[in-house]
């Protein structure tokens, strides 16, 4: 049972600050077409060289695009969290995310102003 354990902790040490990046088809919405599950997990992990039973993986089927957690079970009391971060496939999701934001910024300026001046020809 200690070796099991040993064994265990040995694979849990080798997944220590692993994190995957799994690109999807999405909607123009962020929808997934179909979804990331524990197999794709596990089979994103093989492809780093960390051999992973999908039956040990515990997570949520993922069906938008975002940041997620991935449970690995080794063994009673040896769990390694693995972060997962879909992204739109052939797309830079950093780009997109920040082209909006600053798009708001520069309305809410050009709104402020026009409200300003009208304001002292009312009075």
């Amino acid at each position: 049972m200690a070796a099991l354990k040993a064994a265990a902790e040995e694979k849990a040490a080798g997944l220590q600050g692993v994190a995957l990046t799994i690109a999807a088809k999405v909607s123009a919405t962020g929808q997934l077409y179909g979804s990331v599950n524990a197999a794709t997990v596990a089979e994103e992990l093989k492809k780093q060289g960390q051999e992973v039973d999908r039956k040990i993986i515990t997570m949520r089927d993922i069906k938008k695009v975002g940041d997620y957690l991935a449970l690995v079970h080794f063994f009673k009391g040896v769990t390694v969290e693995v972060p997962v971060t879909v992204v739109a496939e052939g797309v830079e999701a950093p780009v997109a995310e920040e082209a909006p934001v600053a798009a708001p910024a520069v309305e809410e300026a050009q709104v402020e102003a026009p409200a300003e001046e009208e304001a002292p020809a009312a009075e």
